[in-house]
């Protein structure tokens, strides 16, 4: 969505757009949560192989793509919510000088 989009929308709008966006960081949050669990049944099933070298190797690879998934949520998440703050935010600041320039202009 560009700024421009953003400017035009109003504050319920805004607000839609930031809960689909939380609905969002709770679907990311469940995946996350299901990729965890999977992880801890792979940890048990490791843990049960008989060669620690087997499980040491097995585990090195889960842990890094488990660690990249996490790192990329959080990447995203925070790239996310900067974005969005910074644009809701100006539209306030926007709104709010509209606001006083027409309070202003009502007392003339």
């Amino acid at each position: 969505m560009t700024e421009k989009e953003l400017k035009k929308m109003n504050r319920y709008q805004l607000l839609e757009l930031l809960l689909m966006q939380t609905e969002r960081a709770d679907q990311l949050e469940k995946q996350l949560e299901a990729a965890e669990k999977q992880l801890k049944e792979q940890n048990i099933r490791l843990s049960e192989l008989g060669s620690v070298a087997e499980a040491a190797l097995q585990l090195s690879g889960v842990f890094e793509a488990a660690q990249k998934a996490v790192d990329l949520y959080q990447k995203e998440a925070k790239l996310r919510a900067e974005q969005e703050a910074s644009s809701i935010l100006k539209h306030a600041e926007e709104e709010a000088q509209a606001i006083l320039a027409q309070a202003g202009q009502a007392k003339k």
